[in-house]
């Protein structure tokens, strides 16, 4: 499977990472890694990297169908991994990317570099004056909330973020 990917397909990645390593993983926090990872994945390959638009909710960049899958974890640690039904009606753990090699590295150093950081630092990073959320929040006149935010917005702020041989490799 390529890119773009499920929203909970990126999400287990991060929390499979945060079971093995002991860091647990909160909603909030969990959203803003994807949205990191998405927007890292963007600028680097030119493609989305979750099928999914990122909406511009009071706290940030959000995957409404991460939202729908965690909420009932308020702001406790997320403990089990995000599931779709199969043919069965099974609810079964939806995989991580595993054979795009940039998606895993993004993934990693995602989680490497941001993992630790407190949610309500990684929301300060993603309302960046100026950034995709803060302009998508800003061209909503009629305040309908939860606004698509446009991927070209995305690949824009992070494009500076990522070395040209990065972007050559992908």
């Amino acid at each position: 499977m390529a890119a773009p990917y499920p929203p909970k397909a990126i999400a287990n990645a991060f929390l499979q990472r945060g079971f093995n390593s002991k860091r647990p993983i909160g909603h909030l926090k969990l959203q803003k890694l994807v949205f990191l990872a998405h927007g890292y994945y963007l600028a680097m390959t030119d493609v989305p990297l979750v099928n999914e638009p990122l909406e511009a909710w009071d706290y940030g960049p959000v995957c409404r169908d991460l939202y729908q899958e965690f909420r009932d974890f308020g702001r406790s640690p997320i403990n089990r991994l995000a599931t779709e039904p199969n043919e069965d009606f099974q609810d079964l753990p939806v995989p991580a990317p595993t054979d795009d090699d940039v998606a895993t590295r993004v993934i990693e150093f995602i989680f490497n570099t941001y993992s630790e950081l407190s949610p309500f630092v990684l929301s300060e990073l993603s309302h960046r004056e100026g950034w995709a959320w803060d302009r998508t929040r800003k061209a909503d006149k009629f305040h309908l909330k939860n606004k698509d935010i446009d991927n070209d917005w995305i690949k824009e702020d992070f494009r500076p973020y990522i070395k040209s041989k990065e972007r050559s490799d992908a």
